[in-house]
């Protein structure tokens, strides 16, 4: 495995960060605010954060995800709660959903894993019905976790001697509206924040290392490079200066909620 190697969501333990995630996908279906009957779509489902609490509302919801184990995870969830969710495996840019068939497409910190927001953008747009309406969320790159992220990508960089990648800025509504397959959509953004907290700054990098997928992806080649320990106590640091809770570990991490509407339905994707 490389840097560049894309993460195996269905490795690891993602559920235990998609726990941290749920408020802010309670958050984009409160905003999305889907009526009661309305057909759904969770792009990047995940363990279902967002499919579930649309379906609470009533909202007749569909989710897609490629990894299959989080799936598993996702169609338990629901089943426990008796909600009617058709969790299906797919890839987000080529969703197995009818063409303008949703009123809703929903997708929280999902999308913005895509190498090709044109594509997905696109993929979006082709499973809405005329006058529906796509929300999103996506971090905005500041505070300490965007940091530690920028410390690892940074040291992959050093140690694998490629380029750092680029990364689409899915947080600036100029930059959606701009993407060819949304042209002419108005994009809407509201910023919002998720408090997230461990028993302490080395435990959070931690829990992280042990069970997120970005990080079986990026450890490999630091071990080899020996720079692995040295670039977690940077990470350590980092956490350590921005904590708000001597206690423990508390921070706030700025996200928002994307609203596109107008989208064109494409004409091949």
């Amino acid at each position: 495995m490389t840097s560049s190697s894309p993460p195996d969501w269905s490795g690891a333990h993602y559920e235990t960060f998609a726990a941290e995630l749920a408020p802010a996908a309670g958050r984009l279906v409160e905003r999305a605010a889907p009526a009661d009957g309305e057909r759904v779509l969770d792009l990047a489902t995940g363990t279902g954060n967002t499919a579930l609490a649309a379906a609470r509302r009533g909202a007749e919801v569909t989710g897609v995800d490629s990894a299959g184990r989080l799936l598993e995870v996702a169609r338990a969830r629901a089943a426990a709660e008796d909600l009617e969710i058709d969790f299906v495996a797919g890839d987000l840019h080529e969703p197995p959903v009818a063409d303008g068939s949703f009123d809703l497409v929903l997708s929280s910190f999902g999308v913005t894993f895509s190498p090709d927001p044109p594509r997905a953008l696109a993929a979006t747009a082709r499973a809405l019905r005329p006058g529906g309406r796509a929300l999103l969320t996506a971090w905005v790159p500041e505070g300490p976790i965007d940091a530690i992220l920028a410390v690892f990508a940074q040291a992959v960089a050093e140690a694998t001697g490629r380029p750092l990648p680029e990364r689409f800025p899915w947080y600036d509504p100029e930059a959606l509206a701009k993407v060819a397959a949304v042209g002419g959509a108005e994009v809407l953004a509201h910023d919002e924040w998720l408090r997230i907290t461990a028993p302490s700054p080395r435990e959070y990098l931690e829990l992280g290392e042990r069970d997120h997928p970005l990080s079986a992806a990026r450890r490999e080649p630091l071990e080899r490079a020996g720079t692995y320990s040295a670039t977690c106590e940077r990470a350590v640091a980092i956490l350590r200066e921005a904590n708000e809770d001597p206690d423990g570990f508390v921070v706030h991490s700025h996200y928002r909620v994307l609203e596109l509407r107008g989208l064109p339905a494409p004409a091949s994707v």
